[in-house]
């Protein structure tokens, strides 16, 4: 799995996911400075993309809708002619007819379309606009023209949407809501987590195992260890004043990776449902590697 930079493009997101700790995200951001850089310019970004190797993959998604930031299209067309794997999250919120059009243009890596439940467990507002995108993107999406690779939609699909949704009945539908490791109260118990916390060696298997290379970076360039870490309670540095090879392997990943290693230190990745036993994780991880170099053998036979 490829090394990731997930981008936020702003903190606070209209959409205010029930999956989504916005309120503890935006207590921490702000803690010490109230007048902390909130919206990610596209100047930084370009300057964050430059200081990254290629392989580096670059994500819009991170802790707001993409979209919502009025420089994203420009990120992304950024990202994806520079040469890089681009992914996109995203849940419509913010893209116009326009965005989508230059969009589609581009070859991306991954396109994961957040759909509007009955529920509002995502709060997407159901506008013309908005129903306008959703049904050129399925519509592309069927005559081969655009492409969905994953649906997220926590529940059934809104009323005003079902009939667009089935347009597109080949793409794999992910419906679960997990805690973001133990960051979401949930009171109705509607998410998945995990119920007591994990003991012995773990590894991640979101971020590469004990690589811990899939990263978040917040608009005023901070760079975050783990997706899950809502609260802040691993930030790496700054990508704006600072290496990325430093950044990636300095004492705080170092640090943390012994952490992951231990029986029980107190860390995240106890309460998270995308952590499992290292030694489970080796054996998986070998067993893929053998799996690829069958297939590159036969590919030369």
């Amino acid at each position: 799995m490829a090394r990731k930079l997930d981008i936020t493009v702003k903190m606070g997101c209209k959409v205010d996911c029930r999956f989504c700790p916005q309120k503890l995200a935006l207590s921490r951001y702000f803690k010490d400075n109230p007048k902390r850089e909130s919206v990610l310019s596209f100047e930084n970004f370009k300057t964050m993309v430059d200081k990254t190797p290629s392989d580096v993959q670059i994500v819009f998604s991170g802790m707001c809708e993409p979209f919502l930031n009025e420089h994203c299209i420009e990120m992304i067309e950024y990202a994806a002619n520079a040469g890089r794997d681009v992914d996109v999250y995203s849940t419509l919120l913010g893209m116009s007819m326009e965005h989508y059009q230059r969009l589609k243009k581009l070859k991306l890596h991954i396109f994961v379309l957040h759909a509007a439940d009955k529920d509002m467990n995502a709060k997407i507002p159901v506008t013309d606009e908005y129903l306008k995108v959703l049904d050129s993107i399925a519509e592309d999406h069927k005559n081969g023209s655009f492409h969905i690779t994953t649906i997220s939609v926590h529940g059934d699909y809104h009323p005003q949407i079902v009939d667009i949704m089935k347009k597109v009945p080949d793409v794999p539908v992910l419906r679960e809501i997990y805690d973001r490791a133990g960051n979401i109260e949930d009171k109705d118990g509607i998410t998945t987590y995990v119920k007591e916390e994990k003991k012995g060696a773990l590894a991640c298997s979101k971020c590469n195992g004990l690589k811990l290379d899939i990263n978040y970076i917040l608009p005023d360039g901070t760079m975050l260890m783990c997706p899950m870490d809502w609260g802040m309670e691993n930030v790496l540095g700054n990508l704006l004043t600072e290496s990325y090879e430093d950044l990636s392997e300095g004492k705080i990943k170092q640090d943390y990776r012994a952490k992951m290693s231990s029986e029980d230190a107190k860390i995240l990745c106890r309460l998270c449902h995308a952590s499992q036993p290292l030694n489970v994780y080796k054996k998986a991880e070998a067993k893929a590697k053998f799996k690829q170099s069958i297939k590159k053998l036969l590919g030369r036979a």
